[in-house]
């Protein structure tokens, strides 16, 4: 894909998204029929239930975790699936909103877990042509600083993502630069002004020196992987219920589970252990193992310890957001916190694992910050991001 001088590197990212969209509720129904030996009346009826019930699935998640599968789950493990519909009512209701922007802003959230004593990648600059300000980090607003950024740092790569992005939407990684041209992957060259006016446009950009995976288990991946912690700060601890792996594949420089090709792997919480392999379609497909690769099921992931308790760490800094998640980094120096998130998508963690988020831990976690299951808030059209 090359870039189209009319639309943002993050518009081209969101429109592929979009293109990659599931099929319809009549093609869905029609694929867990012909899966099942169910007819389509029957699997409507029994996901209509679940439709109404605590959990709201909407179709897709329905199919895309198995549970039209009668003989795959108890009713006690079908119960605990969760849809991601309820993913902003549930976090808002958690957590003090007025964190929201200390989360989801790149730039301040890396100042703050820094200072606060949690490796974070290097940022190198921020490409922004508004009026701000990023105290301690340089600011690119020109073609000719970019250039001048670019030419200081010839002999590392260079990684960008929107400060404010979701999901990888934009993300660049710099392979080359020269005087009069930017070379990022997948993408043809482009003049430094083409790359500020059409790929950057009006989003800004924290530009990062890219990281490595360790070597206990880089040849699994084409790019960074991050681990998904997925946290719940309670009064006395940080209690985590699940942690994903997200793997790059292929051509892919980000590791979001939505980019064709990409694994996630459920991991034990409590040893690091890979306990699936996992590739999205429309249904979730389950691997015996890595698809190229073997060893990747039944891995135990290195330097465990260490990123719990940098996990932990982070967590407690942003202890107002009680409802959140880190994506942790293992590189060959420790873990590297890459992300801290207001919130974490409950569709990630369900179809990485084929087990429900709605544990009661969870749910007591959920109700006793005051969320109530029984009020009905308005469904409206929320898509899984990840």
């Amino acid at each position: 894909m090359t870039t189209d001088a009319k639309s943002s590197a993050a518009d081209l990212d969101l429109h592929h998204y979009y293109s990659m969209r599931d099929n319809s509720h009549k093609d869905l129904l029609a694929y867990a029929a012909k899966k099942s030996g169910r007819s389509v009346l029957a699997i409507q009826r029994e996901f209509s239930q679940m439709a109404k019930s605590d959990a709201r699935l909407n179709m897709v998640e329905y199919i895309r975790t198995g549970l039209y599968d009668l003989d795959r789950f108890t009713p006690e493990q079908r119960a605990e699936f969760l849809s991601n519909d309820l993913h902003w009512p549930i976090t808002h209701t958690c957590n003090n909103k007025r964190w929201t922007a200390a989360a989801e802003d790149k730039a301040l959230a890396g100042t703050l877990l820094q200072a606060g004593g949690v490796a974070v990648p290097e940022s190198l600059a921020v490409i922004d042509t508004s009026a701000r300000l990023y105290p301690g980090l340089t600011k690119i607003d020109t073609a000719e600083g970019l250039n001048t950024l670019l030419m200081a740092n010839s002999d590392k790569q260079l990684f960008g993502k929107v400060t404010d992005g979701m999901v990888s939407f934009g993300a660049f990684r710099v392979e080359k630069a020269d005087d009069t041209h930017i070379h990022c992957s997948g993408h043809a060259p482009m003049t430094y002004a083409d790359f500020l006016n059409d790929f950057v446009a009006d989003n800004a950009y924290i530009v990062q020196s890219v990281l490595s995976n360790h070597d206990g288990f880089a040849k699994y991946c084409s790019a960074l992987a991050t681990v998904r912690m997925v946290n719940l700060v309670r009064d006395n601890d940080v209690f985590c219920p699940v942690a994903i792996i997200k793997m790059p594949q292929g051509d892919n420089i980000a590791d979001a589970f939505w980019r064709p090709g990409n694994l996630a792997c459920s991991i034990d919480v409590d040893t690091g252990e890979i306990k699936t392999v996992v590739l999205r379609g429309v249904e979730t497909e389950f691997l015996d193992d890595h698809p190229e690769v073997a060893g990747l099921m039944g891995l135990k992931l290195p330097c465990w310890d260490e990123l719990r308790d940098i996990n932990d760490r982070a967590a407690r800094i942003f202890a107002p957001i009680r409802y959140q998640s880190t994506d942790i980094a293992i590189t060959p120096d420790g873990p590297v916190v890459v992300e801290l998130n207001y919130g974490g998508g409950f569709d990630l963690p369900q179809y990485a694992s084929r087990r429900g988020m709605l544990t009661p831990e969870v749910r007591a976690f959920f109700e006793g910050c005051g969320y109530d299951f029984a009020a009905r808030p308005k469904r409206k059209k929320l898509f899984g991001l990840i």
